[in-house]
């Protein structure tokens, strides 16, 4: 398969957007194209609630930071099937599979489909009050639930594929 057209998602961070200015650099001089989603600083984040998704025909998307900017990279391709490689730039670096020093490498094996790919399971979470859906997000290994100003008692539904598991 050619490779068309790739993504980076950045975090915020000087370092990181260096290597993802010359990562891109590199990419469109093999004549690929590149599309590039910024990071938001997690307040930025909840206040914008950027609801797009990544272009279907992404061969792979590259993700220069930590976990956090990872996990943003997973709620921007939706249930599309596209790859994802983590590049570690962040603090907390559990999902990523590779390290700035190896990034090059790591990406000439991408375009060169010299790479496996591990299916990992997500988790649709819906937010519904009073029978109104308030969020809905789907989510890589885990959700929060954090006590607003009211105390309140979560009643929490759980199914596997659209099968009732349990209620907490």
């Amino acid at each position: 398969m050619i490779v068309k057209k790739v993504g980076i998602v950045v975090k915020a961070d000087a370092e990181a957007t260096k290597k993802a200015d010359e990562l891109e650099n590199w990419l469109r001089s093999k004549d690929i194209s590149v599309i590039r989603k910024e990071n938001l600083p997690p307040r930025r984040r909840i206040a914008d609630r950027d609801k797009s998704c990544a272009p279907p025909d992404l061969f792979y998307i590259f993700v220069l930071g930590g976990d956090g900017t990872f996990l943003s990279a997973v709620r921007w391709i939706g249930d599309q099937n596209i790859p994802i490689i983590g590049v570690k730039f962040g603090e907390v670096g559990f999902l990523a599979e590779t390290v700035e020093e190896e990034l090059f490498s790591a990406a000439e094996a991408v375009l060169n489909n010299k790479f496996n790919t591990e299916l990992r399971m997500r988790l649709l979470v819906k937010v519904i009050r009073e029978g109104k859906e308030l969020a809905c997000e789907t989510v890589l290994n885990d959700i929060v639930i954090n006590k607003g100003a009211l105390a309140r008692l979560a009643h929490i539904e759980t199914y596997i594929n659209d099968h009732y598991l349990t209620t907490y």
